[in-house]
């Protein structure tokens, strides 16, 4: 098979991108750019060169009609895949990965469950009404996907782990998170979703995968309304605050990385069948 370099990558996780917007706009749907994509979006009018995903995020609402219609339509859309839980029982998460089956990926760590080049999409949900509320409740989710998370790993590893308590705690997690196994987690994480509307929620989030605690706690207004912006050669929507969004998460956004530090942080490599 033939490796993709990171280029070659993402002009295939731009054309998903640019069929599931399209989708959206047919649909009636609220979608945004987000994470490292939106930064690229307002930093670069493209990818990050060195980003290895694509991300985007939709209300759970928006969400759960999007993969309706795509379950119900997907002969419309040859090499097109819908990776989540509900689809594939090897799946390891539960956000959903749109993918393009004419390649597939082999990612470290991490057994192959036929996923092809793909893009993120995150279901934002409602947490609560004030930020204890929405603390308490995102960290639960937090917790759950974390177990889940080791639960699918083929075999134990620090990662990015530094500090020392938590270097000594993550092997019995490991071993934990495999008793338990993924499918009694996602089940849970599931049982998360949906409690708290999202559209009457001051502050909302993506339940299962909450993984940076408060900052991935957002106000749902920062969303309320969006504005076109181009990305590559086309043009998506983004959130109208984008600013607030993503200081939230990155603070000073438009400040490049260290050079050491620009590289793809998702360890796949990507091949044409």
């Amino acid at each position: 098979m033939e490796e993709l370099n990171v280029k070659e990558t993402q002009k295939i996780s731009l054309e998903l991108l640019h069929t599931i917007a399209d989708i959206c706009e047919m649909k009636g749907l609220r979608y945004y750019l987000m994470y490292g994509t939106l930064i690229g979006a307002i930093r670069h009018k493209g990818y990050i060169p060195w980003d290895d995903d694509t991300d985007i995020m939709m209300p759970r609402p928006d969400y759960d009609a999007l993969l309706e219609y795509l379950y119900e339509n997907i002969n419309k859309y040859p090499n097109l895949e819908v990776f989540n839980h509900d689809t594939n029982k090897d799946y390891p998460y539960m956000i959903t990965r749109i993918s393009d089956n004419r390649y597939v990926t082999y990612s470290q760590n991490e057994a192959s469950y036929g996923l092809g080049v793909f893009i993120d999409i995150y279901p934002f949900d409602g947490l609560g009404n004030n930020k204890k509320e929405a603390l308490k409740y995102g960290l639960k989710g937090d917790r759950l996907s974390s177990i889940c998370y080791q639960a699918t790993r083929k075999y134990f590893t620090l990662g990015t782990t530094t500090k020392p308590i938590r270097k000594i705690i993550k092997y019995p997690f490991f071993i934990f998170s495999k008793l338990i196994g993924k499918d009694k987690i996602q089940d849970k994480l599931e049982s998360l979703t949906r409690k708290k509307q999202y559209d009457y929620s001051k502050y909302v989030g993506c339940i299962v995968w909450l993984s940076g605690g408060i900052k991935d706690i957002f106000e749902r207004k920062w969303f309320d309304n969006y504005i076109i912006v181009p990305f590559e050669n086309y043009n998506f929507r983004v959130p109208k605050n984008y600013d607030a969004v993503l200081r939230h998460v990155y603070g000073d956004y438009m400040l490049l990385p260290q050079e050491k530090d620009r590289v793809g942080h998702h360890n796949y490599n990507a091949y044409k069948k």
